[in-house]
């Protein structure tokens, strides 16, 4: 008997777990009519990189009725509000990648129920993240259906994309310019940050302004004389449109950290934000949070520490020849290449939106200069497969040292100087920063495999 009531109860975690997954993807306006559109929306739009087999597919269609699963949701985010979030970040392995988008997604929605005058200002740019999130994954959708159908576009189809993404864009300029304004009210009360605010609110300005032209494009655009031409500005606006969302993103995030290491809040910030839902990495806030608790612990100065930041060398145009899923799936790829070859102390983060950073503990220049070589020449060798095009990319890098009078973000500096020096001389080159001078690296061959990754 006592093995059967285990067996029912792991059957009843099992079939939670993934009504969770599926109602969260219906309340977050994914909105499948079918389980297996549910899965693709919860996988496939946020970076899935290995497609679910089709035995956990059709192990789907025993999910209980959609209204029972509304009511699960409705319980789950409630106790996701009474938690206790205060605690700093896991060091296990991260969860399953579906397990932990629905994990991610959750406590981005929760964020949206804060009390703003709990919460303070950051809540305001945690909404605009949300909006970010969703218009994403919805574009990304998009831009795979209308590369699928290149070559053979046809009237409807072409058509229906317009359609969904100019809807995208309205709802999203929608929801955007509600978190804007909520976030433009509270600018006065950044204090001595209120120039901080101002960028922000720039910076919003300027992505209202690009959905507003690529509205303006697609009500005025011809889908009738060219089918592939209109195939390819579709294509053109969605990229347009990922750029202005991912400068948004990063400026937001900087602010977001400004705002709460100024109002000394870094050790408050929720668990639920650090990590990246795509890499499986750290994310920035993740990132400079755990920074913060290092240095307040005095690690900087009890132990030798180094540091990498790693930039993928045009990743726009990888993303614009081959597509957004295909890059996403590169981005997943080469943060489980940094992950194998790094050391089991060094902690790797997803910086921005190409760039990844890796602090290394108790390693030298010299070690952590190999460590970073070895990873560029691995990358350098690696072919990923997408839809059988051989994709090659590499890194550009920055190394450097840190010292017991560096703070946690001095280093940070130095390493953008070194990534940026090694992008002006070309791909595939890194840069070593000793705190006064920069040196062009040129290391011998590491014995890099050339590999094929089918992404």
């Amino acid at each position: 008997m006592r093995g059967n009531a285990v067996t029912v109860f792991i059957l009843f975690v099992g079939i939670l777990n993934l009504s969770i997954g599926y109602a969260l993807a219906v309340y977050l306006g994914y909105g499948p009519a079918t389980l297996r559109e549910a899965w693709v929306a919860l996988t496939g739009n946020l970076g899935q990189v290995v497609a679910p087999e089709r035995s956990l597919v059709e192990q789907l269609a025993e999910v209980p009725t959609e209204e029972f699963l509304d009511t699960m949701l409705d319980d789950a985010m409630e106790d996701a509000l009474e938690d206790d979030w205060d605690d700093g970040p896991d060091d296990e392995a991260y969860a399953a990648p579906d397990e932990e988008e629905v994990a991610e997604l959750m406590a981005l929605e929760a964020a949206q129920d804060w009390d703003l005058n709990e919460k303070y200002v950051e809540t305001s740019l945690l909404k605009l993240n949300i909006a970010m999130m969703k218009s994403g994954a919805r574009a990304t959708e998009l831009d795979t259906r209308l590369r699928a159908m290149a070559g053979k576009t046809d009237l409807e189809t072409v058509q229906t994309c317009m359609a969904e993404l100019l809807e995208d864009c309205e709802t999203y300029l929608g929801e955007q310019s509600e978190a804007a304004d909520e976030f433009a009210g509270r600018v006065g009360e950044l204090g001595e940050l209120s120039e901080l605010g101002e960028e922000v609110e720039t910076a919003n300005l300027e992505q209202a302004a690009q959905i507003e032209t690529t509205i303006s494009n697609l009500k005025h655009m011809d889908f009738v004389s060219d089918l592939e031409s209109a195939n390819g500005r579709l294509l053109e606006e969605i990229a347009n449109l990922r750029i202005a969302r991912h400068k948004l993103r990063d400026s937001q995030e900087v602010a977001f950290l400004t705002i709460a290491r100024y109002e000394n809040r870094l050790a408050k910030i929720e668990k639920q934000l650090y990590n990246d839902p795509l890499t499986r990495l750290r994310n920035r806030i993740g990132l400079e949070t755990t920074l913060h608790g290092w240095w307040e612990d005095g690690r900087h100065k009890s132990r030798q520490m180094s540091a990498v930041l790693l930039g993928v060398d045009a990743f726009g145009d990888l993303n614009e020849r081959y597509g957004l899923v295909a890059g996403n799936r590169i981005l997943y790829q080469l943060g489980q290449t940094i992950g194998e070859l790094i050391g089991d102390a060094d902690m790797a983060a997803r910086f921005a939106g190409d760039e990844f950073l890796i602090m290394m503990l108790d390693v030298g220049p010299r070690a952590a200069t190999k460590t970073a070589e070895l990873i560029r020449q691995t990358v350098e060798k690696t072919c990923f497969v997408f839809a059988g095009k051989r994709i090659r990319t590499t890194f550009c890098g920055g190394i450097t040292e840190i010292s017991p009078k560096d703070t946690d973000q001095t280093f940070i500096e130095r390493l953008e100087h070194a990534i940026r020096a090694a992008k002006k001389e070309g791909a595939d080159q890194a840069f070593f920063h000793d705190g006064r001078d920069m040196q062009l690296i040129e290391s011998p061959n590491l014995g890099a495999a050339l590999t094929d990754i089918t992404i």
